[in-house]
């Protein structure tokens, strides 16, 4: 680009949501409708499943390798459990992609949320995607059929509190109609591109344009 011209800084857009209440729908078409715009990648300690390949689904790595990158202050966010398989947030592929100008998605909860601002301040931009109601989430969750019923009462009890924990949030949007969320969705980071504290070079630009009388 030329010196004079504006260049972008690059945000963290966190998705928030309850099961079923269709993040990865939205995250989907928004990555396919939005250029300059892509999702992180996870570390975890648990196993790779069938299908899945290192550095595009998770970074796989050990127990040891994930307590010395949290000595190492090498995430974002992270869970380390005692009794189930550790997910982090990477700093350093973000930072990347954030200096190259591009935007990336995150998928958290409320928790996650809260380490990434304690950490990033304003660059992140924080979306709950929130059911229409109650009712059509649990319709949702009982359609896909990949739940018992147990669970779909432990997922109902816990959108209960994700809900509420919607007014923590930058901006909340009804996944009632996917089409109309993705479009708001889409509106949101587009908006925030020209947000004056994003724009770098801004004061190149004044002046090329005060001088051009």
């Amino acid at each position: 680009m030329a010196d004079n011209q504006i260049k972008t800084r690059g945000t963290m857009f966190v998705f928030s949501g309850p099961s079923g209440g269709g993040k990865s729908s939205v995250i989907k078409r928004v990555l396919q409708e939005v250029k300059d715009i892509k999702i992180s990648i996870s570390v975890t300690t648990r196993d790779k499943r069938e299908g899945e390949v290192e550095g595009e689904d998770y970074y796989f790595v050990s127990d040891k390798k994930f307590k010395q990158m949290i000595k190492d202050d090498a995430f974002y966010e992270y869970v380390d459990s005692d009794f189930g398989s550790n997910y982090g947030t990477p700093k350093e592929p973000i930072n990347k992609m954030l200096a190259a100008g591009q935007d990336v998605i995150l998928d958290l909860d409320y928790p996650g949320v809260q380490q990434l601002r304690s950490l990033a301040g304003d660059r992140v931009k924080a979306i709950f995607l929130m059911p229409p109601s109650l009712k059509i989430l649990r319709e949702r969750l009982v359609n896909r059929g990949t739940d018992s019923a147990e669970v779909i009462e432990r997922r109902m009890s816990m959108a209960e509190k994700r809900i509420n924990e919607s007014v923590f949030y930058d901006y909340v949007v009804v996944n009632d109609i996917l089409d109309n969320a993705v479009e708001e969705v889409k509106a949101i980071v587009i908006a925030s591109r020209v947000e004056q504290k994003n724009l770098v070079g801004l004061d190149k630009m004044i002046k090329r344009v005060m001088k051009d009388k």
